[in-house]
């Protein structure tokens, strides 16, 4: 009984975390939407309305969200939250630290500096990072614990932060050229497919290797496909990946990992229960 209790008041500690979290991240996020002090209601109606075309894809992966929970029996509500996390907890704090990072680089490095590869390393890990412990705090504070919930949590925090991320370019980029609001809300959608959604499918199992597995090996396994998605990450966001061949590739070494976890016995095996 005791340790029943215990356990519930550390649940009820991870939700108050989340809950201070997100409210910190609903203000930082806040920035991201306001344009400069003389932008007129009608830049601002332009800019907002290059966020239609990322429907092209929310609405899709939705769906897909939607009856992938039903099949596994998993609340819409906590993948909704899930989603909401992901795009005001992970994806805000890990703008101000990138930010942060760029900042600092400069003014030590100068023109020395390079945003593409050293600016991407950090951002790999960092992103990577804030959306394993956003997934990790949700699946603690859900009482979540088999292979299907970490890749459905970690899934829609991943899709949660790619929205997120997405609205901030169009506004960045929409807010000091009107003109470029669409230019970038069309590159957004163009490289949707194997994006943050994965990346956080996947290094969720690598959580799940990690904290559910006795195995050392199942754990060493956890860690790699942590580290794979890092690399991953980090690879796709330089300039290595302006080529066809290798983006396609890097989007292909993303996606696969998420449909063989999928398709795997554990998972497998849940849904014949059911």
């Amino acid at each position: 009984m005791n340790e029943d209790i215990k356990t519930r008041r550390k649940r009820l500690l991870v939700i108050c975390i989340l809950v201070m979290l997100f409210t910190a991240g609903l203000a930082i996020n806040e920035a991201d939407f306001w344009g400069k002090d003389d932008t007129s209601v009608i830049q601002y109606l332009e800019v907002y309305s290059a966020f239609l075309p990322l429907l092209i894809y929310i609405v899709p992966f939705g769906l897909i969200l939607r009856w992938l929970g039903r099949k596994y029996e998993m609340k819409g509500q906590e993948l909704l939250l899930s989603v909401f996390c992901g795009a005001f907890i992970s994806s805000a704090f890990a703008g101000q630290i990138n930010g942060g990072f760029d900042d600092l680089m400069k003014s030590l490095m100068g023109h020395s500096y390079s945003e593409d590869w050293l600016g991407s390393a950090e951002a790999g890990v960092v992103e990577e990072v804030l959306k394993l412990a956003t997934t990790a705090l949700l699946l603690y504070a859900l009482n979540r614990k088999t292979l299907k919930d970490y890749l459905m949590i970690g899934m829609s925090v991943g899709l949660g932060f790619q929205i997120e991320e997405d609205l901030s370019y169009i506004t960045e980029s929409g807010f000091e050229k009107v003109k470029d609001a669409f230019p970038t809300a069309l590159d957004r959608i163009s490289c949707c497919f194997g994006s943050h959604w994965a990346y956080a499918a996947v290094t969720a199992v690598g959580l799940y290797l990690i904290v559910r597995s006795t195995s050392e090996n199942h754990r060493r396994r956890g860690i790699c496909w942590i580290l794979f998605v890092m690399a991953d990450h980090y690879l796709y966001d330089t300039p290595i990946s302006n080529g066809l061949l290798f983006n396609a590739i890097l989007t292909a070494a993303i996606i696969m990992p998420v449909i063989i976890f999928f398709m795997s016995p554990e998972v497998q095996m849940i849904e014949e229960k059911e």
